[in-house]
C-alpha cells in the first residue's frame, strides 16, 4: 500500500513538473470560434479585434475585442507579464506596447470599444483620418482604462 501512495505521489509530481507556463515571448494560442473572452465570455470569432495577455502566474487571458482588455486588466488588476494585440490590417501579433492605436466609431468592433491596434505610426495615423478617429498609444488607452473612461477613447483626446 505504502508504494502505491509513493507511486503515485511521483507520478503527480511529475504531471506537475511537464505542466508548462507559456513562454512571455511567444503570443499565445486563440483559437478562433472557440475560446471565450475573459471578459464578457463570449466566442472569439475574429483575430483583427482580438487581444491578450499573460499574467506572472503563467494564466493567459483572451479577448474578442481589444477595449475589454484594457476595461478587464483594470477592473481585475493582475502581475502582467506581456500584453499582445493583433494587427488590424495583418492580423499578426505585436507586443501591446509597442502597437499603435486607433479609435474611431466607424471601426466597429465586436464589444463596441472601437480600438484596433496597428505596426506603425504611419498606418494609425492614415487610419485615424479615414475613419475621424483618435491616435492613442498603449499607455494612453491604459490610463483611460484606471478611470473607467476607455469608452471614450474615440474622442479626440489632446
Amino acid at each position: 500500500m505504502r508504494q502505491k501512495a509513493i507511486l503515485l505521489a511521483l507520478l503527480l509530481l511529475l504531471t506537475a513538473a511537464c505542466g508548462s507556463k507559456p513562454d512571455p515571448e511567444t503570443p499565445p494560442e486563440i483559437r478562433y470560434g472557440e475560446d471565450t473572452c475573459d471578459r464578457c465570455l463570449m466566442i472569439i470569432n475574429e483575430a483583427r479585434y482580438a487581444a491578450s495577455y499573460v499574467t506572472g502566474s503563467g494564466d493567459v487571458r483572451r479577448f474578442d475585442d481589444i477595449g475589454e482588455m484594457f476595461a478587464y486588466v483594470s477592473e481585475v488588476p493582475e502581475n502582467v507579464v506581456v500584453f499582445w494585440v493583433h494587427d488590424y490590417d495583418t492580423e499578426e501579433w505585436i507586443r501591446a506596447k509597442e502597437a499603435h492605436y486607433v479609435a474611431a466609431d466607424g471601426l466597429r468592433t465586436p464589444m463596441g470599444f472601437d480600438i484596433v491596434a496597428v505596426s506603425t505610426q504611419e498606418r494609425a495615423e492614415s487610419l485615424a483620418a479615414e475613419t475621424g478617429g483618435a491616435v492613442h498609444t498603449f499607455s494612453s488607452l491604459m490610463e483611460l482604462a484606471a478611470v473607467g473612461e476607455i469608452e471614450l477613447a474615440h474622442e479626440q483626446v489632446e
